[in-house]
């Protein structure tokens, strides 16, 4: 797990815990509530639990830490994908015959079909990310082009330290960053049904699951899906310094593979695509500008430090100064 990730998610310890207790029964009642019915085993070490959830959308996050070492048995989750990683500990998760080593490096991609049991360390405290079952299944068909035939099952195990892991850690910081963005300025819900959706292909197309052959003859080019996830990060950092080595990384492709799939996709390089759409956003807020605004706040806000490049780059582009927008 990435450190620029661990702080990414600190959005998610705001706000008041679900439960904070050190009562074995009060914990139990407080994750079957939140997650699912499961026996519960308190092993050894002293029980210190809480247990943090933030909605968005369809996708629901959760920090959880029992505190004392525990033995975890729900059996079959049925209704929801769950992606869970130590962000601190160790867990044992066996998830129908592969038993995963989870750590910060390493982490469990759980399928709703599978028996379910869990062996969590000491002090380990964890990340889960639980997304329904039907979304899943829902975009599977639709890559497919085809009704689903059996339940979408998952190879367990994830490592965070791959390309594939690090992109996917770019995708939930995405997710989380904007999210927290939208409380000072509120987006559309495309935006997070955008989001939303390139997180699930990416778990589809990238990790090893039953579909995987079928879908590796169905999906689109490996560029084009580098470039949705480009898209999406971009749109997500859009108010922050990008640089393309972070776009590629984020896309899961070097620099070059980026830039040629942008060219063939938008006729354009990832960087002029960036100053393009902070072109669109700073008009969008030029146009609903409140009385007194200025122009040089709103350049400022969407990365334009030098101002009379942005005023010449926004005439070019819309025909008219910002200043002439402002007004209208």
């Amino acid at each position: 797990m990435e450190s620029w990730f661990k702080q990414s998610l600190q959005p998610l310890y705001s706000g008041l815990p679900l439960f904070a207790s050190d009562d074995p029964q009060e914990a139990k009642l407080g994750t079957t509530g939140a997650l699912k019915e499961h026996d519960l085993v308190w092993r050894s070490g002293k029980v210190d639990s809480v247990l943090h959830r933030t909605c968005l959308g369809d996708l629901v996050f959760f920090i959880l830490r029992y505190g004392a070492a525990v033995h975890i048995a729900p059996g079959e989750l049925r209704d929801f994908v769950l992606f869970q990683v130590p962000i601190s500990g160790a867990a044992q998760i066996r998830v129908g015959q592969t038993v995963v080593s989870a750590c910060p490096r390493t982490g469990a991609l759980i399928s709703p079909t599978l028996p379910l049991q869990l062996d969590w360390n000491e002090g380990c405290e964890q990340l889960l990310l639980k997304i329904p079952r039907r979304r899943i299944e829902r975009v599977c068909g639709e890559l497919l082009g085809a009704e689903l035939i059996e339940p979408v099952e998952f190879s367990p195990e994830f490592s965070l330290v791959t390309t594939q892991g690090i992109a996917l850690q770019h995708l939930i910081s995405a997710l989380l960053c904007g999210a927290e963005s939208t409380r000072a300025q509120p987006r559309p819900g495309q935006w997070l049904r955008a989001q939303e959706e390139a997180l699930i292909h990416y778990l589809l197309l990238g990790q090893k699951n039953n579909y995987t052959e079928q879908l590796q003859r169905h999906r689109p080019g490996a560029e084009q899906r580098s470039v949705r996830a480009a898209e999406s990060f971009i749109h997500a950092h859009l108010q922050e310094p990008l640089t393309l080595s972070d776009i590629a990384k984020a896309s899961g492709s070097s620099v070059r593979s980026l830039c040629m799939a942008f060219q063939d996709s938008h006729g354009q390089s990832p960087m002029n695509y960036v100053r393009q759409a902070r072109l669109a956003q700073a008009r969008k807020d030029l146009l609903q500008a409140a009385p007194g605004s200025r122009v040089t706040d709103i350049a400022l806000r969407w990365g334009f430090t030098h101002l009379g490049r942005f005023c010449a780059q926004y005439r070019r582009r819309y025909d008219e100064t910002p200043l002439q927008s402002l007004k209208k």
